[in-house]
């Protein structure tokens, strides 16, 4: 295979895991980030890695996510050096409860422990609340019950994406801290980028730059149904000991990190490109969580984030070489499962950059499902 020169835009956890992949096979990688790595909702997301249990999402997209998680592991230890622990990236197996609080929900999740419970790859199990308070003893009494999955993990999300980068470094790629504004084509392909009043040649452009995607490929005539979610997670710091499992119900969790503080979300906010934090979020977010926790109201506040998740309407991501001119991919859109699919996606980005077969089909996330 010809060495290809590749310009990827956007460094977060699919522009770092692209360049990876591209440069570990010797290709010429240059990513461009206008602020720096990993500094919107890759270096702010939780970084929890749950498996998708069967028949819950489309196919291809279970496929993608199972993928993934294996990448995952691999990752944690190539990327440690020594192929021992992954401790650097924090990447630690982390089962995940499902918790609900009323009878139409447990009917439900118990239909879906039942489908799944001879699938021993998932250790899927139902626990009721007596059986709930050996694992976590501080769980409200409104809970009734649970779906506990074993095979679940965390990782640090902004570790992981900066030891992508740095391994890609190794092998040869470098990085402008400058915006990109514009792609230049000529006769039908790509063939550069446009930072101010420089044009940089390449003969692949990739295009990862998060909810910004859009804007971008709007230059090209290219409509990218990819928008900003924002996510706001609040960091507790609490006396009792650390959570052994992460707690999800609704569209919120609670789990204690490796900086040893319980990490609380999460928000789902259309707000446009406004990344501020708000108290109205701080609030919602606790009360939430004190209501399923509540040994959290003694717990103190240390920080407040947000970032924002670049979001379809579908929630599946793009991942797709045939949109527009030859030599553009895109690879956009996992909202939040941005960090759990990110290892998937940069491998899948490169294979279509370079041509070569993918080891993971990803035609079900091509940009023409929205036409």
């Amino acid at each position: 295979m010809s060495k290809l020169k590749v310009a990827i835009i956007g460094g977060g956890i699919a522009g770092c895991a692209t360049a990876y992949y591209l440069s570990k096979d010797g290709h010429d990688v240059t990513l461009f980030e206008r602020d720096s790595l990993a500094s919107h909702a890759s270096g702010f997301a939780l970084g929890a890695i749950n498996p998708v249990i069967p028949e819950t999402r489309e196919p291809a997209y279970e496929a993608l996510s199972t993928y993934s998680i294996g990448l995952h592991k691999h990752l944690a230890d190539v990327l440690a050096g020594s192929g021992a622990s992954g401790e650097s990236l924090n990447f630690v197996r982390k089962p995940s409860v499902l918790l609900v609080r009323n009878e139409v929900e447990a009917t439900a999740m118990r239909r879906v422990y039942e489908a799944n419970a001879s699938d021993h790859s998932y250790d899927l199990r139902w626990l009721s609340l007596g059986e709930l308070s050996h694992i976590e003893a501080r769980i409200s009494g409104d809970v009734i019950g649970g779906l506990y999955i074993g095979e679940a993990y965390e990782v640090d999300p902004y570790k992981l994406t900066l030891s992508m980068w740095q391994a890609a470094e190794q092998n040869g790629a470098q990085m402008m801290n400058r915006e990109v504004n514009e792609i230049d084509v000529s006769g039908g392909r790509v063939t550069g980028v446009v930072t101010g009043a420089q044009t940089f040649e390449a003969d692949a452009v990739v295009a990862a730059a998060g909810p910004w995607s859009s804007q971008l490929l709007l230059g090209l005539g290219i409509a990218v149904p990819v928008s900003p979610l924002k996510g706001q997670i609040v960091r507790l710091n609490t006396p009792s000991p650390p959570m052994k499992v992460s707690l999800w119900w609704d569209e919120d969790y609670a789990t204690t990190k490796s900086d040893g503080l319980t990490w609380i979300g999460t928000t789902e906010e259309e707000v446009g490109f406004d990344d501020r934090t708000s108290d109205a979020a701080r609030d919602r977010i606790i009360g939430s969580a004190i209501a399923m926790l509540p040994y959290l109201e003694d717990a103190e506040l240390v920080h407040q984030t947000a970032c924002l998740r670049p979001m379809t309407p579908d929630k599946m991501p793009i991942i797709d070489s045939a949109a527009g001119p030859e030599g553009l991919v895109i690879s956009t859109g996992a909202g939040r499962q941005g960090i759990a699919l990110g290892p998937a996606m940069g491998i899948a980005t490169a294979a279509l950059v370079t041509g070569v077969e993918s080891p993971i089909d990803v035609s079900a996330f091509s940009l023409d499902r929205f036409s």
